[in-house]
């Protein structure tokens, strides 16, 4: 059976930095192992039920060949139940692998969603409240005093850091009654002042962390979102945190992720908000790393072909591990991970030193809607030669290792 893998977008944001990036690391992957890929914008579909089957149309072309696998990017905030979930749930219903799944994006579509589902398994959070009918912000303004002031108000369909403001007091959170659009609900938000104007984003891919970076406000402000003007240092985090960001990331079903976490002066973490549709110009810059490449690798790992491959090694591993006596020696991959260092000082949890040193690598990463611009080097490396003196065991083990990382 042949390979096939798509990419599909919103026209809104197909010229944007990860997009373009995506697209470009699945065209060379797919061309690299034989597979057949297609680029579609989410406007080009049309979902057909005929004879009692599911189809699909692009123009006026029936679709024959349908994916196995689909990485899906569409624009959390914009994203509409009834037209582009409509489509991913077709799509799964086909039997299609989608990275992201339906259910994943919508558990991110609403910050108070989001929250929802994390809530009940032990995953620390900031105190929240949200309100149900229409236009109750007012109301909210006297439920909402045990959270204190200053309180966080945000758009529970905000992203970049827009529409989050800090309310110094009630007559202030008042003032912004009369401002704000009510085209959504709001959350009120207890404020974790030791974290202001920082957080540590944490992108995750395949259930793994594949780095982190520590995003600053330059200004003074809230946010410290690279999109409003913040900067970016790669931080690896501890592995508390880490295990945080992989919780956050399973309980909502998502494939690739990015965790946004605040940190409090006893060096604990508790989750600001999670993103299905995660930018990455930033963290590339960062952290020197490719995102995309990353992503592109996980989406074909998906194959069927993939998965039976991966299983019939695990079979062979198994029956040759009974016979054979000899010690496993390394087969080194072509994938490195980077060094970690620690936390910067000022978020470094107690007793604990650092490894960054003073003026490190540190970046402005304001992002625009034109990010695909940005001249990004990437990085690489070259394969290692592994000693001739291995044995069926490290050859096959490292077999495995490549193809579910």
């Amino acid at each position: 059976m042949c390979s096939r893998v798509w990419f599909i977008t919103d026209r809104r944001i197909s010229q944007e930095y990860p997009q373009v990036q995506i697209l470009r690391a699945l065209k060379e992957r797919c061309a690299e192992d034989d597979v057949e890929f297609r680029y579609l914008l989410m406007d080009e579909i049309v979902l057909t039920i005929t004879d009692g089957q599911l189809g699909l149309r692009v123009g006026q072309e029936i679709v024959t060949s349908y994916p196995q696998v689909a990485v899906v990017r569409v624009p959390t905030p914009w994203v509409q139940s009834d037209s582009d979930i409509t489509v991913l749930r077709h799509l799964e219903k086909m039997g299609c692998r989608l990275v992201n799944r339906p259910q994943a994006i919508l558990n991110c579509v609403n910050k108070f969603w989001t929250f929802q589902e994390l809530a009940g398994h032990g995953v620390p959070l900031p105190d929240t409240y949200s309100y149900g009918g229409h236009d109750n912000f007012r109301k909210m303004i006297d439920e909402a005093e045990p959270l204190g002031y200053p309180v966080v108000v945000k758009n529970a369909r905000g992203h970049r850091g827009k529409a989050v403001f800090l309310a110094r007091d009630k007559q202030h959170l008042s003032d912004l009654c009369h401002l704000i659009r009510h085209d959504a609900p709001y959350l009120f938000q207890e404020y974790v002042k030791e974290s202001h104007g920082r957080d540590v984003r944490v992108v995750l891919v395949g259930g793994r962390v594949i780095g982190s970076m520590l995003r600053c406000s330059t200004d003074g402000r809230m946010q410290s979102n690279c999109s409003l003007g913040g900067v970016g240092m790669m931080c690896p985090l501890s592995e508390q945190g880490k295990q945080l960001a992989v919780q956050v990331c399973n309980i909502l079903g998502m494939d690739v992720c990015g965790i946004d976490l605040l940190q409090l002066n006893n060096g604990s973490f508790v989750v600001c908000e999670a993103n299905a549709n995660v930018g990455f110009i930033a963290f590339d810059q960062a952290c020197g790393m490719d995102v995309a490449g990353i992503v592109a690798d996980y989406a074909l790992s998906l194959l069927p072909s993939r998965l039976s491959r991966k299983m019939s090694l695990l079979s062979v591993v198994s029956s040759t591990s009974e016979t054979s006596s000899e010690p496993e020696v390394c087969i080194p991959t072509e994938v490195i991970i980077p060094t970690e260092v620690c936390i910067p000082n000022e978020i470094c949890p107690p007793g604990t030193s650092c490894g960054i040193p003073d003026g490190g690598s540190a970046m402005s990463t304001s992002s625009t809607s034109s990010e695909s611009e940005v001249d990004l080097t990437e990085t690489g490396s070259a394969p290692v030669t592994a000693d001739p003196a291995y044995n069926i065991n490290s050859l096959l083990a490292s077999e495995i290792k490549l193809l579910t990382e």
